[in-house]
């Protein structure tokens, strides 16, 4: 090869090499093209297995039978003395045990709880006479209960988390055309919630404002027929006491002076 005038001769690869590179190239084209189908292969087997598992282990509870074992449940001796239903709506939940099983119930708010009840979901292989399993979870009803409604499942349902700090939180959903009624119970339990934060909160100024007021100074106008000792046992002190915050020399006072009856609380 001429180069500025100068003839550079280039050395030459031997054929080996270029068939060494041209193999391993192949080599590698055929492995990516096994790992494209393995993963392609992988993905169908797991979509069957879920096709499969949702046509032949599925099987949707009740929901009226559900509904209304529920309302057994419930009256059945679940209730406390006093205990009264304020809502209820139709909802279904999803545990993880079930697969992506739904189990229909009811959810209940009371004036002292949530609670939840439900039928599990059964299978294929399960005697249509077998007894039900009832799900039941119970959240106290106070303000740290907390009921977020949310879009669930992936978003295919509307529905609610719900959470307290003494309980594990669930996600319950609703069927088509009972969202009402769930909003319904949503509104009522986080506006009973917000009238007691703002009931608290005002018993709280409350007494901030009486612990103000009892640390205050407290001031006594002497009227006629008043005397240091009377004075003194009228607010719960001594005349000493009285004559130390006054700086008074004996107990003479006059009618129309003001007297320091309470110093003060730091």
């Amino acid at each position: 090869m001429p180069f500025l005038g100068i003839e550079i001769a280039l050395p030459r690869l031997p054929a080996s090499h270029y068939t060494a590179h041209m193999k391993e190239s192949e080599g590698l084209y055929r492995f990516s093209r096994f790992l494209k189908k393995a993963l392609i292969g992988f993905t169908l087997v797991i979509l069957a297995l879920v096709v499969f598992g949702y046509l032949f282990f599925m099987r949707h509870v009740d929901a009226p039978k559900a509904w209304a074992a529920a309302e057994r449940e419930l009256q059945g001796g679940m209730l406390h003395f006093g205990e009264t239903i304020d809502r209820k709506a139709r909802v279904f939940m999803r545990r993880p045990t079930d697969y992506y099983r739904g189990a229909n119930g009811m959810l209940y708010a009371t004036n002292e709880r949530l609670i939840f009840i439900g039928i599990a979901p059964g299978d294929k292989f399960e005697d249509d006479d077998s007894p039900p399993i009832v799900i039941s979870r119970e959240f106290p009803n106070d303000t740290s209960l907390i009921l977020e409604p949310e879009r669930l499942f992936f978003l295919t349902a509307k529905g609610v988390r719900v959470g307290h700090p003494t309980a594990q939180p669930i996600e319950l959903a609703t069927i088509r055309g009972q969202g009402p009624a769930l909003d319904s119970l949503v509104e009522h339990v986080n506006a009973i919630h917000e009238a007691q934060r703002r009931e608290a909160a005002r018993e709280r100024r409350i007494r901030a404002a009486a612990a103000a007021m009892i640390r205050q100074p407290l001031y006594y106008t002497v009227k006629r027929g008043d005397a240091l000792s009377l004075i003194a046992r009228k607010f719960d002190a001594t005349p000493e006491e009285i004559q130390k915050w006054n700086n008074l020399q004996g107990n003479l006072i006059k009618i129309g002076q003001r007297l320091l009856v309470k110093p003060e609380k730091k």
